[in-house]
């Protein structure tokens, strides 16, 4: 069950493909209704955007201080497990299973077929959501070069389809004044809502990780995968905000309140019904590629716990193609149920409030492995102000969260007390993980 030689195929460009697909999904594509629906105006919606950004890079450059320096697979589990305890590891581990991976892949597959809905009259968007999870998951528990060659294919795709859109409302001419994109309201950023709209600013950066969590399989990962998460992240934050922009400079905001599909909204005011119609087609063409790596990365995560035992020893097992096959395909049950069992506004607070708890916890990880001292790859720019920045702003989002969602947050805290108790039934039939490899 060793990690070997022949499954690092991953070089630079390739992992900040897989952050760049994970991460540009449905958060960019729906979330920016739902901010204008809470009372932010345009200048507060690309200020969001913009701090969001800002955090993803900081907690990129300590994911990447951390994978340089333990090259292996599992992402915020094996960080968390060997830098503060095997119990928070566990739980992190859970919540990936659960929240961090089961959950997006469903929202995703939900917000692609709800862009198509907008393009064919009564199309089925639960079951073609399932049908898709299905179908990738298929291709990704069988061959690792196959999926990883399919997944680069995509986010170029989904690049161009992107900078199509931004360049064609550039094109159709500002709709709105200037002064108008410059409003803000600062009262607004001390209120809840404000901290909730940064939930879901986080939900759509979410994936700036994504590279830490396939270590096992990056080639000379103490260069190439802090490289490749801090390219993949630099590359969105420029897109998301020239995106959003793009919304708020050809819209009157108040008609993208509560908008789900905020691009068709904007591209049917620019070019009528059909131009609103092919941009709804080519979002959801480009979501395949955000459910497609969220499939590759997260069973990472429960081949690495089974490694230790906390999970069930099948699910580390690989086939001939380097693939945990079982675990790509527990991992699509689980999409599958919440697929059909979940809207996409409560999926978007839960999965943004529980997987802020350990994106913090893994980046404060930072400081204890700098405490170690030894000759360590330093990558973490910044230190220590870097992931100081990203825990406040973690840690005033989730308290204000609590505060504002408090149904969504109980269900958070739910996932997390039923991890615990698993952990602790866990802890009696096996060893907590202690091979730790730093370089």
């Amino acid at each position: 069950m060793k990690d070997n030689g022949n499954r690092r195929v991953v070089g630079t460009y390739t992992g900040a493909a897989v952050v760049i697909s994970g991460m540009i999904g449905t958060g960019i594509f729906t979330t920016t209704g739902l901010m204008v629906e809470m009372g932010a105006r345009a200048g507060d919606i690309l200020l969001a955007w913009l701090i969001g950004g800002i955090l993803a890079l900081c907690g990129a450059l300590c994911y990447g201080e951390l994978g340089a320096n333990m090259p292996e697979s599992g992402g915020d589990y094996y960080y968390i497990s060997r830098m503060l305890h095997p119990s928070l590891g566990f739980l992190s581990g859970w919540v990936s299973l659960i929240v961090g991976f089961s959950a997006p892949i469903a929202a995703a597959a939900m917000a692609m077929q709800i862009y198509m809905a907008e393009v064919v009259s009564g199309w089925p968007v639960r079951s073609m959501a399932v049908a898709t999870i299905l179908i990738l998951s298929l291709l990704h528990a069988y061959d690792l070069r196959l999926g990883i060659r399919i997944q680069v294919a995509l986010v170029v795709l989904k690049i161009i389809l992107i900078i199509s859109f931004i360049v064609g409302v550039f094109l159709a001419g500002p709709q709105y004044d200037i002064v108008t994109l410059k409003e803000f309201n600062p009262e607004f950023w001390l209120q809840s809502s404000f901290a909730v709209i940064l939930i879901f600013v986080a939900f759509a950066y979410s994936g700036w990780n994504a590279a830490s969590y396939i270590g096992a399989e990056i080639k000379n990962a103490g260069k190439n995968l802090p490289q490749a998460l801090i390219l993949g992240t630099f590359v969105v934050t420029a897109l998301y905000v020239l995106v959003n922009y793009a919304y708020v400079s050809s819209v009157p905001i108040e008609r993208l309140a509560g908008v789900q599909s905020v691009a068709n909204t904007v591209g049917t005011s620019l070019w009528g019904a059909k131009g609103g119609t092919v941009i709804s087609f080519f979002i959801a063409i480009g979501l395949v590629s955000t459910v497609s790596a969220m499939i590759i990365i997260g069973p990472r995560v429960y081949e690495a716990m089974a490694r230790d035992g906390l999970f069930p020893l099948c699910l580390g097992k690989l086939n001939n193609h380097g693939v945990p096959s079982l675990a790509v395909g527990l991992q699509g049950i689980l999409a599958v149920i919440f697929a059909l069992t979940s809207t996409f506004g409560a999926l978007l607070i839960y999965i943004g409030f529980t997987l802020n708890i350990f994106a913090a916890l893994t980046v404060f990880s930072v400081y204890r492995l700098r405490k170690q001292g030894g000759p360590h790859i330093r990558v973490c720019r910044g230190y220590p102000l870097t992931p100081l920045v990203f825990l406040i702003f973690t840690v005033w989002m989730t308290v204000w969260s609590i505060q504002s969602q408090p149904v969504s947050t109980i269900s958070g805290l739910g996932t997390l007390a039923s991890g615990y108790l698993v952990y602790r039934l866990k802890k009696k039939k096996s060893t907590p993980p202690t091979n730790l490899h730093i370089i």
